[in-house]
């Protein structure tokens, strides 16, 4: 049966970890590279971090400052490190797996994807994120769901979207990636937050996730 991991981005305060942790997410990733967006102090995460049982804890990095990334793991005893397409991975030189987020372009062609995904077998996943360029590409043009459905059976591809590129039933149903990323946000003011949008995704894919 086809069940599908979820990973919760760019964490800011404990109200979103705790709703992502009781939804049963596998991963909950935080932003851990200061002057960039998300940003959470190392102090900050590991309070959250104390509140939690359950999902792996994913430090979310451009990948480009190795000094930073390994302190991090160690300070924080984190499970995974997520970085960018432009990150050296032979260079990390990590004991954690490494999730590679690739921002989906429209320079980017079906081979060169591919060819990214190859190079880069030092990963243990692949994000492809389809959101960030969402409003202004077409990407079921360039990448169509019976191209990415044969994707997702040769590597270990989550997706994000804001489901206006594929719809949630076109990537569970079709696509089939391995697992599926979404993202916290700000609140409106501390321990008060609207989960409407993300109540609607978590209920439809309940019974997937119900083994």
């Amino acid at each position: 049966m086809y069940n599908p991991q979820i990973k919760a981005s760019q964490i800011t305060n404990l109200t979103d970890a705790r709703y992502f942790a009781a939804w049963g997410v596998e991963w909950l990733g935080f932003g851990l590279e200061p002057g960039r967006d998300h940003f959470v102090a190392p102090a900050q995460m590991a309070a959250i971090k104390e509140w939690l049982e359950g999902p792996k804890m994913v430090g979310e990095f451009s990948g480009l400052d190795v000094d930073l990334i390994r302190q991090s793991v160690d300070l924080l005893g984190l499970d995974a490190v997520e970085v960018s397409r432009f990150a050296n991975l032979s260079a990390l030189q990590l004991s954690v797996p490494m999730i590679m987020n690739i921002v989906m372009e429209t320079h980017l062609e079906p081979e060169a994807l591919i060819d990214l995904l190859k190079i880069n077998e030092m990963a243990e996943y692949f994000i492809l994120d389809f959101e960030k360029n969402a409003s202004i590409n077409n990407f079921q043009k360039q990448f169509p769901v019976s191209w990415l459905s044969g994707l997702t059976k040769q590597f270990p591809v989550f997706i994000r979207t804001g489901l206006n590129t594929y719809s949630l039933e076109e990537i569970t149903g079709d696509i089939k990636p391995l697992g599926i990323s979404l993202a916290g946000g700000e609140e409106e003011k501390v321990g008060l937050k609207s989960f409407d949008e993300l109540d609607e995704i978590f209920e439809a894919l309940e019974p997937l996730r119900t083994v």
